[in-house]
């Protein structure tokens, strides 16, 4: 399926119309239309609601489970190559990946940059990935107080002791 914003764009080519008509039929501004069109995924479930009416269609919101993919090698030698870096005191295996999650987890997190956190999470899946957050055992406060956060916006609760006496 089209993300919103192309579904939007094309159902209102398809039908002839320029930003300001269809603004004009939603009751809101070309400005916003344009943002909803161009990528904008802070969309207000009114104003959607409108701009389908607008365009003379049905507004339909569903929920899909993420499923969980297989992990492929190829993503796995992939990933503890770049990892490898960080753990100067054992070699990594891409099998420490699955092995010892919360381990590669925990070095990652702590001592690696953005994109080695990205490439971690989306070889693990983002369950997984969180799931290792909730164990993991952090040496700088600063870094388990940033994951108690994330954890928390994520609607999860970090798992080891230090967390629960945070109020």
């Amino acid at each position: 399926m089209k993300p919103i914003s192309e579904q939007l764009r094309q159902r209102r080519l398809n039908l002839g119309l320029s930003l300001s008509a269809v603004a004009r039929r939603a009751g809101t501004s070309v400005a916003t239309l344009s943002r909803y069109e161009n990528g904008w995924n802070r969309f207000e479930t009114q104003t959607l609601r409108r701009l389908a009416t607008a365009l003379d269609c049905d507004l339909d919101v569903c929920l899909k489970p993420r499923s969980k993919q297989p992990r492929s090698c190829r993503g796995r030698d992939k990933t503890a190559a770049q990892l490898r870096r960080l753990f100067w005191d054992h070699p990594l295996t891409p099998k420490d990946l699955d092995q010892h999650a919360v381990w590669v987890v925990e070095r990652v997190v702590e001592y690696g940059q953005l994109e080695d956190v990205q490439m971690l999470r989306n070889y693990l899946g983002i369950d997984a990935f969180l799931e290792a957050v909730q164990e993991a055992r952090f040496s700088s406060a600063k870094t388990r107080n940033f994951w108690e956060q994330m954890l928390q916006q994520e609607g999860r609760t970090c798992t080891r002791a230090y967390c629960r006496n945070i109020v």
